[in-house]
C-alpha cells in the first residue's frame, strides 16, 4: 500500500515538535528535514527546521531555511517575522498568524516545553504578588492576557473571585479550559480583547510572557489602564535589553526598563520589580524582569 506524503510529513513534523519540547534540537532538525522530503512546500516544516537551527545557534542555516520558505510562501507573515528577527530588523509587534502558528503547534506539549526551558515567569509574578501583600481571599477580578494553557493563571486563582483568561491560540485555550481555573476565556489578540473589556472593572491585568511578542507596548499599557479600577495593578514579564525595544533572533522582543517606564508615564507608577533569568535557551540564561505597575488610586 502506497503511503500518503502529506500524512508522512505530518508524522515527521509531530516527531520534530516532540523532540524540540525535549530540547533535542538536532533530532528536531532531522525530523523537520525528513518531513520536507515528502513535501517541500510545508511552511510548518520549514519554520520548524529554522527554529531547530536557531536553537543550535546556526543563524546562517536558519536564514537559508527561512529564505527557502519565503520563496514558497512570499506573503506569509510567519516567515517574514522570523526573517526580520534573524536579520536584525525590529518591528512593532509579531503578526497574528505567527502567534497562532507558534502556539497552536506547541499547545499539547507546551507545559513540558516551558519546564525544559526552566521558565520562571509565573514564579516571578507570584513573588510580586507576595511582596504586594495581596490577601488570598478570592475577591479580586483578574484577567490573564496571553494565558496560554493556564500555567500563568494557577498562582492567581486563590486571589480571584473572578479569573478570566485570553489568548489568540484556540489550541492553547482548549488546554486552559481543561485546568478548570478560569471563569471565562476570551479568544483574540491581546489589544483586541482589552478593547472589549468594560472600563474600570478589573483589579489586575496580568501578562506573563505576552509582551515578548509585542515590541511597542504603549497601546497595550493604555488599554490595560482603561480596564483597571483606580488602584489596580498591571503585572507583566519581559525579557531585558539595555535600550528601547528590540526584536531578537528568537522571534521575541526584549524591552529596557527605561522604555517601559516611559510608556507607563502618566498611566502607572512602577510599584515593584523582580529580576532574574526568566528562561534558559540553547543553554543560555535569558535575563528578564517581572513588574507591578499600579494605576493611581484617584
Amino acid at each position: 500500500m502506497q503511503s500518503n506524503p502529506s500524512t508522512e510529513a505530518e508524522e515527521w513534523e509531530r516527531r520534530g515538535i516532540e523532540a524540540d519540547s525535549r530540547s533535542q534540537h538536532a533530532e528536531a532538525e532531522a525530523c523537520f528535514a525528513k518531513a520536507l522530503t515528502y513535501d517541500d512546500s510545508r511552511q510548518f516544516s520549514w519554520v520548524g527546521l529554522a527554529f531547530s537551527q536557531i536553537n543550535q545557534r546556526r543563524v546562517d542555516d536558519a536564514v537559508a531555511s527561512l529564505q527557502r520558505a519565503h520563496i514558497a510562501r512570499p506573503t506569509c507573515g510567519i516567515i517574514s517575522h522570523l526573517l526580520k528577527a534573524m536579520t536584525g530588523e525590529t518591528t512593532s509587534r509579531a503578526p497574528n498568524d505567527y502567534i497562532t502558528f507558534l502556539f497552536n503547534g506547541y499547545a499539547a506539549n507546551f507545559d513540558q516545553h516551558l519546564t525544559s526551558l526552566q521558565y520562571q515567569g509565573p514564579q516571578m509574578l507570584a513573588e510580586l504578588i507576595k511582596r504586594a501583600g495581596w490577601a488570598a481571599d478570592g475577591t479580586r477580578h483578574i484577567i490573564d492576557i496571553g494565558c496560554g494553557t493556564g500555567l500563568s493563571g494557577m498562582p492567581l486563582r486563590a486571589y480571584a473571585g473572578r479569573l478570566e483568561g485570553a489568548d489568540l491560540s484556540a489550541s492553547m485555550l482548549e488546554q486552559a479550559l481543561k485546568r478548570g481555573i478560569y471563569n471565562h476565556l476570551w479568544h483574540g489578540e491581546a489589544h483586541a480583547v482589552l478593547r472589549r473589556l468594560p472600563a474600570g472593572s478589573y483589579d489586575a491585568v496580568v501578562a506573563a510572557d505576552t509582551l515578548v511578542y509585542i515590541g511597542d507596548v504603549a497601546e497595550f499599557f493604555r488599554l490595560a489602564h482603561a480596564a483597571l479600577r483606580p488602584g489596580g495593578d498591571l503585572l507583566f514579564t519581559v525579557e531585558a535589553c539595555d535600550e528601547g525595544f528590540a526584536l531578537v533572533k528568537s522571534g521575541r522582543y526584549q524591552h529596557s526598563d527605561a522604555y517601559l517606564k516611559a510608556c507607563a508615564d502618566g498611566l502607572f507608577s512602577c510599584a515593584d520589580r523582580v529580576d532574574g533569568a526568566i528562561r534558559t535557551e540553547a543553554q543560555q540564561a535569558i535575563p528578564g524582569h517581572a513588574y507591578r505597575f499600579s494605576k493611581p488610586a484617584a
